[in-house]
């Protein structure tokens, strides 16, 4: 054999090596799912290993992954964080981690875990990045739903945790308060049913405050449907002392607009109309102008901390009593910013009677 058969064989053998090496580069990339690019930062030329255009979506080697066709790949809402890291990088060299998003040709997005090094040549003028990209959209999305597991774990364990204290405080009061009616004992029924309207009230605070000044706004008391509850007695008939005071009634919860009805009429006063929720009390207020108007917060369709400017531009001589099941600490500086005259918890003692004579009385003084 002379030279030259013998320098070709062993380049022969050199390039079936280099081959077995790329060939178990590639197998070995393809069971990572991951992949390399070299970047020629002058040349704007960008050589990507085949699987790193798998990862992308795209057939090996079927462009030259410009850094501007790269960075039309990189999701809109990761190009700056991108950008930003490449050129502290290229200012200052060295080497960089980050996790980005792409955007397959099909709109599929996945997640890359990018590592990289910014070469230099002699004179220190940055001439190639380079470095490896890591699909790891599978363990971000495991992550995710574990993530979610665990919230759905904590929103049961929430629950249960309100149910038990629902049986506690509010279930086992009124069924106190049930047996000490039926023995006749009427201070102690008041007795219960106060002390299970606060602990309810203070459940219902526990419940909507993430955060010590975080009160509910205008419009997140809008209730899905009405309450309801059973019958009521009719209104019975009694001389009337305060005719001429005109009262509009502004609940969704019907057997207690019923109950204020009767107590109201009782004392003499003008119950003009009854509105089932916020947007019945705007419309309500239009069209008869009451002098008084009794307000709940939680109702269908506006609720009364939505309903209330509007309700004091429409009829700026009316006067708002505002009831709510919300606790006088939670809500009361909020209702009476907004223009009412008063905020009273509902409740063992609420009088609505007593109520309305005083705001009357100021508005004469």
């Amino acid at each position: 054999m002379n030279e030259t058969e013998r320098l070709r064989e062993e380049l022969e053998a050199t390039r079936r090596e280099l081959a077995d090496l790329r060939s178990r580069v590639d197998d070995a990339q393809i069971l990572a799912n991951m992949g390399d690019y070299d970047w020629h930062i002058d040349e704007d030329t960008n050589s990507w290993s085949d699987q790193l255009y798998r990862i992308y979506g795209h057939e090996p080697q079927s462009f030259n992954a410009s850094y501007e066709r790269f960075l039309s790949m990189i999701h809109p809402d990761d190009r700056d964080a991108v950008t930003a890291m490449h050129r502290q990088v290229y200012e200052s060299g060295g080497s960089w981690t980050m996790t980005e998003r792409i955007m397959r040709p099909d709109g599929e997005i996945r997640y890359l875990a990018t590592n990289g090094v910014v070469i230099k040549d002699e004179t220190g003028k940055p001439i190639r990045m380079r470095g490896t990209c890591v699909d790891i959209t599978e363990r971000v999305r495991a992550e995710a739903a574990s993530e979610e597991l665990a919230a759905s774990l904590r929103e049961w364990q929430v629950r249960r945790r309100h149910a038990f204290e629902i049986n506690d405080n509010v279930v086992q009061g009124i069924g106190a308060a049930v047996l000490s009616l039926q023995l006749g004992d009427l201070e102690a029924v008041a007795s219960y049913l106060d002390r299970t309207m606060r602990a309810a009230r203070g459940m219902m605070g526990d419940l909507l405050l993430d955060k010590v000044d975080d009160t509910p706004e205008a419009g997140s008391m809008v209730r899905s449907t009405a309450a309801t509850a059973g019958t009521t007695p009719a209104p019975g008939t009694l001389p009337p002392a305060h005719e001429k005071v005109r009262v509009l009634l502004a609940d969704d919860y019907h057997d207690l607009r019923e109950l204020m009805r009767f107590q109201l009429e009782r004392a003499g006063f003008n119950v003009v109309g009854e509105a089932a929720d916020g947007l019945q009390a705007v419309a309500m207020t239009s069209e008869l102008t009451p002098d008084i108007i009794i307000l709940d917060l939680a109702m269908p369709k506006m609720d009364g901390l939505q309903a209330l400017p509007t309700l004091r531009e429409k009829s700026p001589d009316t006067k708002v009593i505002v009831i709510s099941g919300f606790a006088n600490g939670l809500m009361a500086d909020r209702v009476l910013a907004a223009g009412a005259s008063r905020f009273v918890e509902k409740g063992v003692g609420m009088d609505v009677v007593g109520l309305i004579e005083e705001v009357v009385a100021e508005a004469v003084a």
